[in-house]
């Protein structure tokens, strides 16, 4: 019985360690909530104009390409967090220059693709011509937006890495009222602005961006954070600087390439079901994107305490931390599951539904989501830490590796070979891909590999 106590003990950190963490994921959930809302945002107002499959199609683009953009960042970032903590603040505004230089090209080569191949990739998604035409007038707004979203997203990364939550969470707030007021404005005309629709959404996006931008680059240098100073200190990075850090972002960033492209397969999936599937899809995969972000913030903060520990030296403590996280992770489980269970009828009322089946399958799309976010809590301590120490080939395979082998396998298989019908019922059997992610992650976790100082 002692030493079951004991065992049990190690998972349980003193009251100060969860008031720091909750300090920095509060801030960190709640700015990540903001981003998503955003897209919840044109969701709930596109479907009040009834173009909720329109938009959710040709926002797969941004998925794709937004994931790419934080690989960058968030690699860049395993080595920013710890030169931060050995005090080495020359390379972090280099890691800082190479993340934003990465977000221009993604941004740049984004808006090519979508200038000239936006209906065909449409087209892979869904074969309905209205959507796609629809979908199509969407992205020739959005492609300005998403340049802006890229550097946007690096700053919010490097904010988050070095353990500073209070500047993304004010910016975040601003650009979700500024993208609220302009989208009300834009898309159904009121206050003498023109009643543009489906485009008036992305137009609002690439307003409410571009402050947010500008206020990123005042704030940054107005409060003189370590990671900005002149442009040759940002851009001086060599061949020798990118070779160093290039070995580490390489497995972090073609996961994330697979990772995003695979989440729209599941989008490709669900359209063999029908334009009503894709609606219940859409509407629940957005209410569940809200509460993901929460989980994601959690992630955030477990970078940055165990990344600085790590930059430090301390690989005993940074372990310890770990183990006090999963603790937490239990408490935040349930308290999602119940919750957004209990919640979900409300939650989808709120999204102007006519069809009766969407109505009630998007209810339960939202309900296996609790059960999704809930285990996304445990994941996200496994690949918070494995991504902090270095060790993102094993990250690669526990992301998308399962998702191609396991969720997308049984999203394709259980539609295409065994004919089932429902949304719902392939949506839950899809869920086999993070029992697994969680049992063979703990695997990894507990190898202790990932417990690695990168820049001594």
């Amino acid at each position: 019985m002692r030493t079951t106590s004991f065992k049990l003990s190690r998972f349980i950190g003193p009251v100060s360690f969860y008031k720091y963490a909750f300090s920095l994921a509060i801030p960190l959930g709640i700015t990540n909530l903001l981003a998503i809302s955003m897209g919840a945002l044109d969701t709930l107002m596109i479907s009040w104009i009834h173009q909720v499959s329109a938009v959710g199609t040709a926002t797969q683009i941004e998925v794709i390409a937004l994931n790419v953009v934080w690989a960058c960042a968030a690699g860049t970032g395993i080595y920013a967090i710890q030169f931060f903590g050995a005090g080495d603040y020359k390379n972090l505004k280099r890691c800082f220059g190479l993340s934003i230089s990465c977000a221009a090209f993604v941004g740049i080569l984004t808006y090519g693709v979508i200038t000239f191949f936006s209906a065909s990739i449409l087209h892979f998604y869904i074969q309905n011509d209205e959507v796609i035409w629809n979908g199509c007038q969407y992205l020739r707004i959005a492609k300005y937006a998403y340049i802006l979203m890229s550097f946007q997203l690096s700053f919010s990364v490097i904010y988050r890495n070095l353990g500073k939550p209070f500047y993304p969470f004010v910016i975040g707030m601003i650009t979700f009222l500024m993208k609220m007021l302009w989208n009300v404005l834009l898309i159904f005309g009121y206050a003498g602005f023109p009643k543009l629709g489906i485009i008036g959404a992305p137009l609002a996006s690439c307003i409410a961006h571009s402050i947010a931008l500008a206020v990123n680059i005042i704030l940054a240098y107005k409060t003189k954070q370590p990671f900005v100073g002149k442009i040759r200190e940002m851009f001086s990075y060599d061949l020798s600087f990118i070779r160093r850090i290039l070995p580490r972002i390489r497995p972090l960033l073609l996961n994330e390439i697979l990772f995003g492209f695979g989440n729209t397969l599941f989008v490709k999936a669900f359209g063999f079901l029908g334009i009503e599937a894709m609606n219940a899809y859409y509407i629940g995969a957005k209410i569940g994107d809200l509460f993901f972000a929460v989980a994601n913030g959690f992630s955030d903060s477990i970078s940055s305490i165990i990344g600085i520990s790590l930059g430090q030296g301390k690989l005993k403590e940074a372990g310890q931390q770990s183990m006090y996280l999963i603790s937490m992770a239990i408490g935040l489980c349930l308290g999602a599951v119940i919750l957004i269970t209990c919640f979900s009828p409300f939650l989808v009322s709120l999204f102007e539904v006519q069809s009766a089946s969407v109505l009630n399958n998007a209810i339960w799309i939202v309900r296996i989501f609790a059960l999704r976010i809930g285990m996304r809590f445990f994941i996200v301590i496994i690949f918070g830490t494995l991504r902090t120490g270095g060790d993102t080939k094993a990250l690669m395979f526990l992301d998308s590796g399962l998702m191609y082998m396991v969720g997308l396998s049984i999203a394709f298989g259980s539609i295409l070979v065994f004919h089932v019908q429902s949304i719902v019922l392939v949506f839950l059997l899809c869920q086999t891909e993070y029992v697994l992610r969680i049992l063979f992650g703990m695997m990894r976790y507990r190898k202790g590999l990932w417990k690695t100082n990168l820049v001594s």
